[in-house]
């Protein structure tokens, strides 16, 4: 009968290129449509005035197609965790917000809206291939489907995501991490990477998308290594802070009132004030142009904190768009702030706390490390593991994504202690068992010994009354 089955194998390569295709179109789309709205925003600073409008007319789309207000990257990751459907208007509402949040100048990416097309797009594309199950096994015990929607929608995010950086390996990576590495996209793995092959094929065609400048990687010596641990630990420390904040702020918003459009036109006129006051023009958008200065080694000692402000200004308060590009800009600047302790090139030490920065806001390490590596070349792979490990293990808890890897880690420990739990049982129950009977027991011998007590109690007082009326006889 075989273990593989062969027209689902068919499938999946169909759908693999077909999500492949989509994802580069839709990465490219929306490069051009948010390059746009930087280029308008570019020739009318003014615009800057209307980012509360702006963050209204999304929010709005958002709530006539009945696509959730509160959607982010993390609330997408989760609903695929759990196999949801993700709405088919999450990709045109999510290109539109992230284009009007940058047309008024917000500090969002556009990263989070190609994972989210590519989530909503990736379903939408499965539906005529009736994907089910490539392993007969799944079949036999009637788990063939489960899991499917969650694999499309994790082929798609792979596929955008890919296309928009250039990055297959990394991108993979990226999906399984975000969606905790869940069995159905683990084990598709091979179709998985080839949709992200083909996503990366089209865009390269093209030349649209996040085009990161490279370095020029040093020799691994002990003052790099050391370099590396140094800005590691830094920006591991400070990218899970800027991570949890972004979370932190969103659930506080929510906890006071759940009135998104109110909590998003506050968070706009409170970056207008910020921008205007203090002269942060700079700072606008996705940050592509801070990242090109910092690995250039061009920027200043504090613009990280900036950054960071205004990031968390515009998506704790909820307006449209992405946390990976400002992500990779903050890191980047931190690096940068870090060559007064290491004394080393400042472009190198950009590109350590790119990848370092962003493995512990989204504790995804595969990811930052297969990224660092695809973009800035393979040479500075023992460079870029070093930040890495050192970024993640600074770092405990969550990160912006949830888990993120930890998640693997943490079932894989809590399935060995169901295996031991499980193991144990038998003995436990049998232990009980014994334990019931020996009480049991006790009770028993404990009604007998107060039985013969009140038995011998009973003839004793028959004896002494019957020894009273013999002696009662004698006197007289």
């Amino acid at each position: 009968m075989g273990v593989i089955d062969g027209r689902q194998v068919l499938c999946h390569g169909a759908f693999a290129l077909a999500v492949g295709a989509v994802g580069a179109a839709a990465s490219v789309v929306l490069c051009l449509v948010v390059n746009g709205a930087f280029g308008l925003l570019g020739r009318f600073p003014a615009l800057l005035m209307g980012l509360p409008l702006f963050a209204l007319a999304s929010l709005a789309l958002y709530r006539r197609h009945g696509v959730p207000l509160n959607t982010t990257t993390r609330s997408v990751a989760r609903r695929i965790r759990e196999d949801e459907v993700i709405s088919p208007w999450l990709a045109p509402d999510i290109l539109v917000g992230t284009a009007l949040s940058i047309l008024g100048g917000a500090s969002v990416g556009k990263e989070a809206g190609a994972l989210h097309m590519g989530a909503s797009l990736g379903q939408l594309v499965a539906r005529p291939f009736h994907l089910r199950s490539v392993y007969r096994s799944d079949a036999a015990c009637g788990k063939d489907r489960t899991g499917m929607s969650a694999y499309a929608a994790s082929a798609g995010m792979a596929a955008a995501f890919s296309a928009l950086f250039f990055a297959p390996l990394g991108s993979a990576a990226f999906v399984m991490e975000l969606t905790g590495y869940r069995r159905e996209v683990v084990r598709h793995l091979p179709t998985l990477l080839l949709g992200c092959a083909v996503a990366w094929a089209g865009a390269s065609l093209t030349g649209v998308g996040d085009v990161i400048p490279k370095v020029a990687l040093p020799a691994v010596t002990w003052r790099v290594a050391g370099a590396c641990v140094l800005v590691g630990a830094v920006a591991g420390v400070a990218g899970g802070l800027f991570g949890s904040a972004i979370d932190h702020v969103q659930r506080a918003t929510e906890h006071i009132r759940r009135n998104y459009c109110l909590w998003a036109v506050a968070g706009s006129a409170l970056f207008v004030a910020l921008v205007l006051g203090a002269g942060w023009q700079a700072f606008e958008g996705t940050g592509a142009v801070q990242l090109a200065e910092a690995l250039a080694g061009r920027a200043g000692a504090w613009d990280f904190a900036v950054k960071a402000l205004l990031t968390l200004l515009c998506l704790g308060f909820w307006l449209r768009g992405g946390e990976i590009m400002p992500t990779f800009t903050v890191g980047a600047l931190l690096g940068v702030s870090c060559t007064t302790m290491t004394g080393g090139d400042a472009g190198v030490s950009a590109a350590l706390g790119l990848v370092a920065f962003f493995c512990a806001m989204s504790r995804c390490p595969l990811a930052a490390f297969l990224m660092g590596c695809e973009i800035f070349g393979w040479e500075g792979a023992p460079l870029f593991a070093l930040a890495v490990a050192t970024a993640y293990l600074v770092r405990r808890g969550e990160g912006y994504y949830a888990l993120g890897a930890t998640s693997m880690m943490r079932d894989a420990l809590g399935r060995r202690r169901q295996r031991h739990r499980s193991a144990g049982r038998p003995a436990a129950q049998g232990e009980g068992r014994n334990a019931a009977s020996e009480a049991a027991g006790s009770r028993r011998s404990a009604r007998l010994v107060d039985d013969a007590t009140r038995l011998v109690r009973t003839k004793a007082a028959e004896v002494e009354e019957e020894l009273e009326t013999h002696g009662d006889d004698a006197v007289k």
